[in-house]
């Protein structure tokens, strides 16, 4: 399995860590960006995703994972995470 993950919950794509972590409906999933959210029955579909992606996970999931520099972005405003 890999060792980070995505799921969506809370209205946003969140990455998790597998090592940590396992989604579950109705249980509540600490994410990479801190946020604890509750996976749902719909947010646990295949292929049924939706919401917007959290950035600040997407940062952090490419610190984690080592990325250049260059392929990280800073973090964003939360005015720009909200979009």
């Amino acid at each position: 399995m890999q060792r980070y993950l995505w799921q969506q919950a809370d209205g946003r794509r969140h990455a998790y860590d597998t090592d940590a972590e396992r989604p579950a409906v109705g249980q509540p999933l600490t994410t990479l960006c801190g946020a604890t959210v509750t996976p749902r029955t719909q947010d646990m579909a295949p292929g049924m995703w939706f919401d917007q992606t959290c950035w600040r996970c997407d940062r952090e999931w490419r610190v984690r994972e080592g990325f250049p520099p260059e392929e990280i972005p800073a973090l964003a405003t939360e005015t720009e995470d909200a979009r």
